[in-house]
C-alpha cells in the first residue's frame, strides 16, 4: 500500500512539473480583480486626423440638385502637408489636429451657408491597429471605428498562455510624437487608461513571460 501511495504522489508531482495538469488561463485577476464588479464604460473616442491621411466627405441634403455639386463621386481627399483638404463649393479647409466629428461639424456649419440643415460624413481609410507579441494570429486589422484593447487581442486569436497580462504595452503616435503606455490587465486600471479604445496606428505588444527555445 506504502509503494502504491509513493508511485502516486510521484506522478502527481512529475505531472505538476511538467506543465501536464491544464491550468484555466484568465484575462483578469479572479481574486480581488474585476470580477463581479461594474464599471462605467469609456465613451468611444473619434479617429484624429492628421497629415497625409486619405478622406471621403460625403454631403447630403434636403435637395440633391443643390447637394451634388459639393460632391465628387467616390473621391478621397489626401490632408496636405499644411493639414487641409480642398473641397468643391466650399474651397480649402484645415482638418489636420481635429476629430472626424469635429471636422463634420464644421463642413456643416460652413455647407449651412448654401444648403438647408445639411449632413455630413467624413470617414478616414486605410485605419488599421497592430497586436505582436504573445498571441496567436499577430498581425495588422484593419477598424473602421476606435475599437477596446480587448477587442484588438480577440482580433489576434487572444494572448497565448506565456503572456504577461500585467505589462501589456501599447505605442501610439500623435502630433509627430510617440507614446507609451503600459496596461495591467490584472487590475482594473484598463477602465481609466487612454488605451481603453486603441487610435489608429496604435502597435499592442504583449510581451512573455518567460524566454523559451520552443514555440
Amino acid at each position: 500500500m506504502n509503494t502504491i501511495k509513493i508511485t502516486l504522489f510521484s506522478c502527481l508531482a512529475l505531472s505538476v512539473l511538467t506543465g501536464c495538469i491544464p491550468r484555466r488561463m484568465t484575462l483578469f485577476s479572479e481574486s480581488g480583480g474585476i470580477d463581479n464588479a461594474e464599471y462605467r464604460q469609456p465613451d468611444v473616442p473619434s479617429f484624429v486626423i492628421e497629415k497625409g491621411d486619405a478622406v471621403s466627405i460625403q454631403f447630403f441634403g434636403q435637395d440633391n440638385e443643390a447637394v451634388n455639386p459639393f460632391n465628387i463621386g467616390e473621391a478621397r481627399y489626401i490632408v496636405d502637408a499644411e493639414g487641409n483638404v480642398t473641397l468643391p463649393v466650399i474651397g480649402k479647409v484645415n482638418v489636420a489636429g481635429k476629430t472626424v466629428l469635429e471636422v463634420q461639424k464644421q463642413l456643416e456649419l460652413q455647407a449651412s451657408q448654401h444648403l438647408r440643415h445639411p449632413v455630413v460624413r467624413v470617414r478616414i481609410h486605410n485605419t488599421q491597429v497592430t497586436v505582436i507579441g504573445e498571441v496567436k494570429r499577430p498581425g495588422t486589422f484593419a477598424i473602421e471605428t476606435p475599437v477596446t484593447l480587448l477587442a484588438a487581442l480577440g482580433m489576434a486569436g487572444d494572448m497565448l498562455p506565456n503572456a504577461r497580462r500585467d505589462n501589456v504595452l501599447v505605442q501610439r503616435q500623435s502630433n509627430g510624437k510617440v507614446f507609451q503606455y503600459r496596461v495591467n490587465l490584472l487590475t482594473d486600471e484598463l477602465f481609466s487608461s487612454p488605451c481603453y479604445y486603441l487610435q489608429k496606428g496604435d502597435v499592442v505588444y504583449v510581451s512573455p513571460r518567460y524566454k523559451s527555445s520552443h514555440r
